[in-house]
């Protein structure tokens, strides 16, 4: 089906918005070159200043943005996952304030990729760094305590409509379709067992099925009870008007008030993603460049995918520098 053109601002100005991504985001010492910055000295220096006034003992966030030797993202979820979703969440935010800083013409919108909807809410001003650093360290009690079963995410190049002719040829009901990335990138959360049985069928087939590094699995009802937890602390989180507007892949159109922002920040927990539908829906409103905020192209290889003709970049891309993150903004924008 042909999209509709994509409509601008008055003046003829086209959108700008900046993607926040989720976990996959982490990557060891994503921010080396960047850590003399201030405002991402800044963000360094508050999350490992309130993780530890919350308690937390592993190693400083920090270190495992800075160090290229800090450990790979496998290691540190199964050893360290509020480590790994702090750190993930830091990297996002900090190198989103770099691109908000030098992004000329300037963004008008932010857009969350599941559990990167905190961070998107932090860089737009609902929330506080502090705030998101909290939420963080709630949401591992939760997960904790829920004692789980084995489970994650399963990403696939199967569309969404594939992916789920397979779930029901092999009867796996446990199995959910979690993410809708791109035309053809389809991810599926669900109990491990059941993950591998679809990873068996899906290569047989001549299909690409990659685990994805995630302690359990998002998106899935499996965390019902974690959601219901996580939102009824949530209503005593103070929200300020974001300074822009956010958008998640979880809703149609952005979250204006303070009960549509709350419902973004837990989302990630039990929504599935509808990813490439929020793409479309913001090309039609106007956006047609699209910058990841990760220190990897993850958001701007779907953004590519999905959206043909626009502009999609990843600034932030490792390793770099803020003369390179300049120069890439530059070739972006200009």
């Amino acid at each position: 089906m042909r999209d509709d053109p994509p409509a601008s601002l008055p003046g003829g100005t086209s959108r700008t918005v900046l993607m926040c991504p989720g976990q996959g985001a982490y990557l060891p010492g994503a921010l080396r070159h960047l850590s003399e910055v201030p405002s991402v000295a800044r963000v360094l220096r508050t999350v490992d200043a309130r993780g530890a006034a919350l308690g937390r003992t592993g190693p400083p966030v920090s270190r495992l943005l800075t160090d290229a030797a800090a450990p790979d993202p496998d290691h540190l979820v199964r050893t360290d996952p509020l480590g790994f979703d702090l750190a993930t969440y830091a990297a996002v935010v900090a190198c989103a304030t770099v691109l908000l800083d030098l992004a000329a013409p300037p963004v008008h919108a932010v857009l969350g990729h599941s559990v990167g909807d905190l961070a998107a809410l932090t860089v737009a001003g609902a929330i506080t760094l502090e705030q998101g650093v909290r939420l963080l360290h709630v949401r591992d009690r939760l997960l904790r305590e829920a004692a789980l079963p084995a489970a994650g995410l399963l990403a696939t190049d199967l569309s969404a409509g594939q992916a789920a002719d397979l779930l029901r040829a092999e009867d796996l009901p446990q199995v959910r379709i979690a993410a809708r990335n791109a035309p053809h990138q389809t991810v599926l959360a669900g109990p491990q067992e059941q993950l591998a049985a679809v990873t068996r069928t899906a290569r047989a087939l001549g299909r690409r099925a990659t685990p994805l590094t995630s302690r359990t699995a998002y998106h899935h009802p499996l965390l019902t009870e974690v959601h219901h937890a996580f939102r009824r602390l949530l209503r005593a989180q103070r929200v300020t008007p974001p300074a822009l507007p956010v958008h998640t892949a979880t809703t149609a159109g952005p979250a204006r008030t303070p009960a549509q922002l709350r419902t973004v920040a837990a989302a990630h927990l039990t929504e599935p993603l509808a990813f490439h539908r929020t793409l479309r829906a913001m090309r039609r409103a106007g956006f047609v460049t699209y910058l990841d905020s990760g220190p990897r192209a993850l958001l701007s290889t779907l953004a590519r995918a999905g959206l043909p003709g626009c502009t999609t970049a990843a600034p932030a891309r490792t390793p770099v520098g803020v003369d390179r993150i300049r120069h890439r903004l530059a070739a972006a924008l200009g």
